[in-house]
Order: C-alpha cells, then sequence, then structure tokens
C-alpha cells in the first residue's frame, strides 16, 4: 500500500498495480494467451475492478488458472487453484451454449486488499485479439500495464492506436512484434454525457488479416472481402425455406403491389410467428441458423431471425441485407477504418427506390421500420451480393423525437387539482413509452406515481393507450386526482402550472470539466394544460412570458387568461444534439438550472 504514488490513490477506488497481456502467436490458426493483473482495492467500489474468470469453449481450452488474495502488509493470506475455480456456462441467459467460464467470487474479511489473478488460454480460433485498455474503469487508476503479441510467423496484423502519445506509452511495433507499454494513469470520473472511452483513455485494437473462426481459415483485407467471406461461408444455403411457409407468405400479400407494404406484412408475420432466444453454439456466435428451422421451431436469435426474415421478403423478390451492428444508447459505430469481425448485434436494411427501411427482428412488438436508441444514427456493415458495405442508420431530428401534452385541470378551493390528460410521443420518445401498453394496470399506476412523486395522494383512473404502430405514435389518456398541490397564503392560492414536464434533474458542477459534452438526441417536449379556477377567484399575479435561446436548446413558457374562469399555461422545450467543448459544459448546466426553475413558476390567485 506504502508504495503506490499519491497521484494514483486519488480519486481511485481501486489501483490497478500491474497488467500483462502477452499473446503468442504459433500461426494464423494458433495463439495462447496470458494474463496476469494485480489489483489493490482501496475501497468496496473498487471491488468492482476485479474479474478473476476466463473464458473457453470448443476452440479453445483453459491451461492455467490461479489467484492469490494479499493483505495491506503483502502478505498472502488466500490461494485459489484451479480447482477452486467454479466451471459454468458463460451465458446463463441463452437456450444453446457451448461457452463455458471459469470463474471465482471472493469476498474480502478486510479492505484494503491485493488481488492477483493469473490465467493463460489456448485457442484455435484467432479472430478476436484482446484489445488493450490498460484504463479500464472509472475510479480505477494504473500503475503499469503490457501489453504484448508475438508473431514470428509474421502474420499480417492490423492496428488501430488511440491516445497513446497523450498518455506517453512505449511503443514499440515490427513485423514480428508488438509491444505498448504505459504507466502512471490517474483515475478518472465518470463525467454525464460524456464521449466513448476510446476517444479520450489510451486503446490499441488489433486484427489477423488472416486468422480461423471455428475451423474456417478467413483472409480479410477490405469490407468487400468481410460481405463476400459471410455470403460464401456464413450466410450461404440459410435461406430455404418450407413450401408451406411460401405459401403462407404469397397468401398474406395477394393483391399487394408496393414493396414497402409487401416488406411491412412480411415483417409483421415474422413478429407473430417467432420469439427470440439466444443461441452461442461453435460459430452458432456468428452463424444464422437456417431459416426453415426457424419456420419449423418459431424461434432464433437476432441472426437467425434477420436471416429468416430475408427469407421470407425473397420469396417476394425483395432485396434485403444482413446488417451488422454496435447496439445500445452510446450510438458507437462500426469502425470503418479497422476491418475486422465487429459488432454484437445484426438487423435487417432493406433497400427500396427511395429509402433504405431498417428492420429489428428480434422484437415482436415494435413498429416495422422502426429502430430505437438500440441502433439507431451509426455506422453499420450491411453484407450485400457484391460485399460488405459500410451505411448509417436512421437518425431522428430533435423535431421528431417529439413528447407532446395536452390537458384539462381544474383547480380547487380545498387545494387539489384533477383532470385528464393527454401524452403522445414520437420517435425516440415512442420506444421509451410504448411498452406502458404491455404491463400490468397496477404496474403501470404505479409507474406515473413514481414518475409524479411530487403529487400528493395521486391517484390515477380511465387509463387507455393507443400504439399506433403504422404511424409510429403512443398515447396515453388518463383521468388523475391529486390533493395538497395548492399552497395557501391567507386568502391567496399558488400553485405551479406545470403540473406534468418538470426538468428535475440538475447536473453537477463540483469539478472542472475534463471531457466534451455530447448530447446523442435532441429532443422537443410540448406542453398545453388548460387550467379551470375555483369559483370566485382570479389571477392576482403570474410570470411575465419566459423565452431562453441557447446553443443546446431553446426553452418558451407563458399562462394567459382564456376567459374569466380559465387559464392556459404553454411550454415548448427543444435541445440538439451535438457536441460541445469541456469548456461550454457549466453554460449547459446553467440553461438546465434556468429551465428548472421556469418550470416551478408559480401563479397567484386571490379572491375577487
Amino acid at each position: 500500500m506504502s508504495e503506490i504514488p499519491e497521484n494514483l490513490k486519488k480519486d481511485a477506488n481501486a489501483v490497478i498495480r500491474y497488467q500483462e497481456t502477452s499473446i503468442t502467436l504459433d500461426d494464423f490458426d494458433l495463439m495462447t494467451t496470458y494474463e496476469r493483473v494485480v489489483i489493490t482495492v482501496l475501497n468496496r467500489d473498487g471491488m468492482s475492478a476485479i474479474h478473476p474468470y476466463a473464458f473457453y469453449d470448443d476452440d479453445s481450452s483453459i491451461k492455467e488458472i490461479r489467484a492469490f488474495v494479499y493483505n495491506s502488509n503483502g502478505k498472502v493470506v488466500e490461494k485459489f487453484k484451479e480447482r477452486d475455480f467454479t466451471d459454468m456456462s458463460a451465458s446463463a441467459g441463452d437456450l444453446y451454449s457451448d461457452n463455458r467460464i471459469k470463474a471465482i467470487e471472493y469476498i474480502p474479511v478486510k479492505i484494503p486488499y491485493t488481488f492477483e489473478f493469473i490465467s493463460k488460454t489456448r485457442s484455435k480460433s484467432t479472430a478476436f485479439l484482446p484489445q488493450w485498455n490498460p484504463s479500464p474503469f472509472y475510479g480505477v487508476s494504473t500503475e503499469k500495464s503490457v501489453y504484448r503479441l508475438v508473431n514470428e510467423k509474421e502474420v499480417p496484423l492490423l492496428t488501430k492506436k488511440y491516445n497513446l502519445e497523450k498518455f506517453g506509452a512505449t511503443i514499440k511495433e515490427t513485423p514480428s512484434l508488438n509491444e505498448y507499454i504505459i504507466e502512471n494513469i490517474s483515475a478518472t470520473e465518470e463525467e454525464l454525457m460524456s464521449p466513448h472511452y476510446t476517444q479520450f483513455s489510451p486503446v490499441v485494437k488489433l486484427a489477423l488479416k488472416q486468422f480461423r473462426l471455428s475451423g474456417q481459415d478467413v483472409s480479410i483485407s477490405s469490407w468487400e472481402d468481410f460481405g463476400k467471406w459471410h455470403n460464401e461461408h456464413l450466410l450461404n444455403d440459410k435461406g430455404e425455406l418450407p413450401q408451406e411457409t411460401i405459401n403462407e407468405v404469397e397468401k398474406i400479400v395477394a393483391g399487394v403491389v408496393d414493396p414497402k407494404e409487401k416488406a411491412r406484412i412480411i415483417y409483421e408475420y415474422m413478429q407473430d410467428n417467432t420469439r427470440y432466444i439466444s443461441v452461442q453454439v461453435g460459430i452458432g456466435g456468428w452463424q444464422p441458423s437456417p431459416a426453415n428451422e426457424v419456420a419449423k421451431l418459431g424461434y432464433g436469435d437476432c441472426k437467425a431471425l434477420v436471416n429468416y426474415t430475408k427469407a421470407l421478403l425473397k420469396t417476394q423478390d425483395i432485396e434485403s441485407y444482413y446488417t451488422i451492428v454496435n447496439s445500445g444508447e452510446e450510438k458507437r459505430d462500426i469502425d470503418e477504418d479497422f476491418i475486422a469481425v465487429q459488432g454484437d448485434h445484426v438487423i435487417l436494411t432493406v433497400p427500396l427506390e427511395n429509402e433504405n427501411l431498417f428492420l429489428e427482428c428480434t422484437n415482436q412488438q415494435i413498429p416495422f421500420n422502426y429502430l430505437g436508441d438500440f441502433t439507431d444514427d451509426r455506422k453499420v456493415v450491411m453484407i450485400t451480393e457484391n460485399g460488405g458495405v459500410v451505411n448509417t442508420t436512421k437518425a431522428f431530428s430533435p423535431d421528431e423525437n417529439l413528447q407532446s401534452i395536452s390537458a384539462k385541470i381544474a383547480i380547487r378551493e380545498d387545494q387539489s387539482i384533477g383532470g385528464s390528460l393527454q401524452q403522445v410521443s414520437k420517435g425516440i420518445m415512442y420506444g421509451d413509452r410504448y411498452e406502458l401498453a404491455n404491463i400490468e394496470y397496477d404496474k403501470t399506476e404505479n409507474y406515473y406515481k413514481n414518475n409524479w412523486s411530487y403529487l400528493n395522494n395521486l391517484t390515477i383512473s380511465d387509463i387507455n393507450f393507443d400504439n399506433n404502430k403504422k404511424e409510429v405514435v403512443f398515447t396515453e389518456e388518463i383521468s388523475f386526482e391529486a390533493s395538497s398541490y395548492i399552497s395557501k397564503a391567507g386568502e391567496r392560492l399558488l400553485f405551479v402550472p406545470n403540473v406534468f414536464d418538470r426538468m428535475e434533474y440538475i447536473p453537477t458542477t463540483k469539478k472542472a470539466r475534463t471531457q466534451d459534452l455530447i448530447i446523442r438526441r435532441g429532443k422537443t417536449y410540448t406542453d398545453t394544460v388548460e387550467l379551470t379556477l375555483p369559483d370566485g377567484y382570479e389571477i392576482e399575479a403570474a410570470f411575465e412570458p419566459i423565452e431562453m435561446t441557447t446553443e443546446f436548446g431553446i426553452y418558451t413558457a407563458s399562462v394567459e387568461s382564456i376567459n374569466a374562469t380559465k387559464v392556459k399555461y404553454v411550454r415548448n422545450f427543444s435541445y440538439l444534439n451535438g457536441v460541445y467543448g469541456k469548456d461550454k459544459y457549466d453554460a449547459f448546466v446553467d440553461f438546465i438550472n434556468a429551465v428548472t426553475k421556469a418550470d416551478n413558476s408559480k401563479v397567484v390567485l386571490t379572491r375577487k
């Protein structure tokens, strides 16, 4: 403990004392990977940095695995041999999997402590070389990290390096050796709305241009090669369908001429007749099950369901492309400059004359040609008949990502409120809401109560949903009652007219920002609330119209009289997607603070 430099303890939950990854390539089809990591855990939050496990499957084996625990004085207090590791499936959620893992779960008696883990694996699949990420966790510093690839056969290699010079890495690259060493990386604190870690952390990606994957020898030097390999070895002969299925498709599209409408009908047929399961057996991690198997069994993983849908469309001469994507809200692109096996998901692209349709085939609930924040707006690789082609999925504009609230509310002298609300969601906002229609009533009611926790004794009734999949619009209609919403000050009543759509989260500015601010998806919120005043009351005071225009977005709010007994509250708030320098972060927080304050602006009523 005393040997750890003070700068590495600052803001750190754990310190990686030493990290080594050494890969020995016997040839393009065989490799040995040795890993050793020594981590000192400073507090309980640092325990998550310890990952004492190793994977294996039918193409790989674990040759060595052990671990040691040291106390704060450096004395070994516990040892783990291979027999102490639990051997289990590595994919608990998969229906079929031959991926396995050996792991231990260690619960410390006392913190701080140091954990050392050593493993050696041998693999006949070389499609995936471990990448070097010497700073892999937020809140964890690194004293020294070494990555070494010994390549005496000089198998052609692709490398891509990120931010190494910034961290003073030592780099050695020859035809037979790639070695990277880095020391003294301070702990990084996770920041709100920050870039993907490859944009600010040291990372090296490596891939062989010739490799073996589950018994197949593969050579790739372009995306065209990559796509041809998929077509010839992974997708070939996987598109045959039973005649019965072909007849059913012919029947449901009979009389339909428009190819987009045909595609919609076929897509919904696929949704109605299949369900998603995960399969990770052998090359099944990358190769889809045959379409006729999906037709018979009624289930498949993402690859199988995409291939099945592709086969269904082909019966109507509708072209479609198996499409590889990185999933997740972060919008990670397929790295166009790193031609290697990438991605963790597949979707289907249907190229029409004037547009590309993108079909998510693992979700039996979402609309045709709708991608939510799981796969929207990112680079993907389409596997076309001519090879791989990089494309981009649909991006929603701030105007398309719309949430619109219309409400009628009665303000009562007993300080309660009641009324009705309609909320319409489109674009990405649709994806955030449509599943409400599929949950139990009491859970729906609890959802609203949690969402509007500031409404006292909220009761919800007459909940109605309209999920318009064709227009991709989700509408919620509810009736509600809430007590003690109105404040009293003598003869006056005070209330906030923005009942349902308040900005409540305020980002922190405790520390100087270190990374750019990224707003990944712009959104628009519109609210129109008609408020009926209690008998005998009128407005004494209301806030002046509010207008804010910044580079991050626009906000307006106003209250105006409709007649002697009714007032209207109107709010419009939009923020814009974009990348903003770290020096703009405080201004962004100021904008959000101003929105939060404006959302809580009050109206004062007095007796006539």
